[in-house]
């Protein structure tokens, strides 16, 4: 897990401190970064900040604001490509599950958090945030390249353009 581990930053959303610890100690062990918040204002504050965590792992029920609030602000300026969120609640029902993927959530746990179900989706998620992010650095990369040579053809075309004259 180290290779996926290796200088990213989660920040774990919940507002029982006894689970933000259990996360935190587990996910440090295992080679994560992490920083903390007790409920949904605190995190919209902390992204608003230069603070960009390269996942969220996001409760569902808390006081004030709920997950789903908070998911909601954070996709209003963050896509699921950019910032990868992973609801976690003891809400079992299939709806809560379809109502997170649709609020923009990229997945979901129950709890108790199986951990190493977690690490396996943590590890997934960051995966596809780099593919996606290489993705998208290859397409700039290539469009760059086109316009280029479009106006290299473009220049090669006009009169009096490479002539020895």
């Amino acid at each position: 897990m180290t290779d996926a581990a290796a200088q990213r930053t989660i920040l774990i959303v919940d507002d029982i401190e006894q689970n933000r610890d259990i996360l935190d100690r587990h996910l440090r062990r295992a080679g994560f970064a992490t920083r903390t918040c007790e409920d949904g204002a605190e995190t919209i504050r902390l992204l608003s900040s230069d603070f960009l965590p390269d996942l969220i792992l996001l409760d569902w029920m808390m006081p004030g604001l709920s997950g789903l609030e908070t998911l909601q602000a954070i996709r209003e300026r963050y896509t699921p490509d950019a910032l990868p969120v992973i609801m976690c609640t003891a809400v079992g029902e299939e709806s809560s599950v379809v109502t997170a993927i649709k609020a923009g959530a990229n997945d979901f746990v129950l709890k108790p958090i199986n951990l190493p179900i977690l690490m396996a989706r943590l590890k997934s998620q960051i995966l596809r945030k780099e593919a996606m992010a290489t993705l998208q650095r290859e397409n700039s990369n290539l469009e760059d390249t086109l316009v280029r040579r479009t106006r290299d053809l473009m220049d090669s075309r006009r009169p009096g353009v490479g002539e020895g004259g």
